[in-house]
């Protein structure tokens, strides 16, 4: 059984503790050409950082899901500014661990500067605290609701951006499916990946 299965409560919080596992995640959105056609609705899915303290059966450390606004989306206001805000006010001391869930969308151009996973990455750790470290990455592909690529692109696009995961030392999963279970799945890989790099 993983993570869903023990699952007993989670609320609002902006409170890091030292014995909290903290999974800080966005998706990397821009308003540019998609391989989906163009668009001009890509918005980050959120202009604010949430966080949400879960416990679970027989875990003694809470999980802490940190979910973020998109940095170098083109559109105010600045993803970076907002993190580095909410950053300076809840991330005072070191948790037990952290790790990032860098969700990227495939039918997005990946020659994009702008979405590169390094350039992401670097824009996330300027938002840290100096005494904050961040034990693992990991990235996680997704397909915009309604996008309609050929199995080429998809293949094409996955291969791309296993290559940039690979020159970031992250790990990476296949497209997830909407199942509930199989979000907790990639949080449990990611929280493993956590615990092997000390």
């Amino acid at each position: 059984m993983g993570l869903f299965g023990w699952f007993r409560w989670s609320k609002k919080t902006t409170n890091i503790a030292l014995t909290d596992m903290v999974v800080f995640s966005w998706v990397s959105t821009c308003k540019i050409q998609t391989f989906a056609g163009p668009t001009n609705s890509q918005k980050p899915g959120t202009t604010d950082v949430h966080a949400e303290r879960c416990s679970f059966e027989g875990i003694p450390n809470d999980i802490v899901l940190v979910d973020m606004p998109s940095f170098y989306t083109y559109e105010d206001p600045d993803g970076e500014e907002i993190v580095k805000k909410w950053m300076d006010s809840w991330c005072t001391n070191q948790c037990k661990k952290a790790g990032i869930l860098y969700m990227h969308n495939i039918a997005s151009n990946p020659f994009h500067a702008n979405l590169r996973i390094s350039k992401h990455l670097r824009a996330f750790r300027r938002t840290l605290p100096r005494n904050f470290a961040i034990n693992a990455v990991h990235v996680v592909p997704t397909m915009a609701l309604g996008a309609k690529l050929h199995a080429e692109r998809v293949d094409a696009s996955i291969t791309a951006l296993r290559g940039q995961a690979v020159d970031v030392d992250a790990t990476m999963s296949t497209i997830p499916d909407e199942r509930p279970e199989m979000a907790w799945d990639i949080v449990q890989e990611l929280l493993n990946k956590c615990e092997i790099r000390n």
